[in-house]
């Protein structure tokens, strides 16, 4: 396969496209980061309930382990402050569901704003670059290994527009009776982007 053409025109043509491509895939990337850690202040309230109920749950524990030591009355007071811990421990808890479901979310809403654009370009783009890529390969083996002109020239009459084989002759079904395959054939190969002569080293 060919990554690029060899005439000047269709390989600038070729490269603005391809960085162009990239540009587009970059910007998309660079919003789908940004919209995650947009989303992603959304976790500041969460992060704070988890250190307030974990406060809490700890003071509280330890007004506790206090409690239980006085005489007669700690054992029982100890159960209620045991409670009071445990709702503590809860908010803490809630804190940290909150922060996983924003972290989450925002780790998806990025995915998506950056891969669907990217996703949609790359399904236009990409197969007819590999196709043009993959056609102009096996055109370029074919001159290399020194394949007649007639079959360019053929494939021209075949799939260029009338106007363009009228540019390069007058008659082109007789140039391919009389065996005039040049023009034809440098035709062919100039709309693949390639020279009628590979360049000699």
């Amino acid at each position: 396969m060919k990554l690029y053409a060899e005439t000047p025109g269709l390989r600038t043509r070729q490269l603005v496209g391809d960085l162009a491509v990239l540009a587009w895939m970059a910007a998309w990337v660079a919003a789908g980061v940004a919209l995650y850690r947009l989303v992603e202040k959304l976790a500041v309230p969460g992060a704070r309930v988890e250190q307030a109920g974990s406060s809490f749950a700890g003071d509280i524990a330890e007004i506790q382990q206090k409690v239980g030591r006085l005489p007669v009355v700690g054992g029982e007071l100890q159960d209620p402050f045991g409670r009071l811990a445990g709702v503590g421990r809860t908010l803490a808890a809630a804190g940290v569901t909150q922060q996983e479901v924003v972290h989450q979310l925002a780790l998806w809403l990025g995915v998506v704003v950056a891969v669907v654009p990217i996703v949609v370009l790359l399904l236009v783009w990409l197969p007819r670059r590999v196709s043009w890529a993959r056609e102009a390969g096996a055109a370029s083996r074919l001159r290399l290994d020194g394949a007649d002109l007639e079959l360019f020239a053929i494939r021209a009459v075949a799939n260029r527009p009338l106007r363009d084989l009228h540019r390069v002759t007058p008659d082109p079904a007789g140039d391919l009776r009389a065996g005039e395959y040049q023009a034809l054939a440098d035709l062919e190969l100039r709309a693949l982007g390639l020279r009628a002569q590979p360049r000699r080293a």
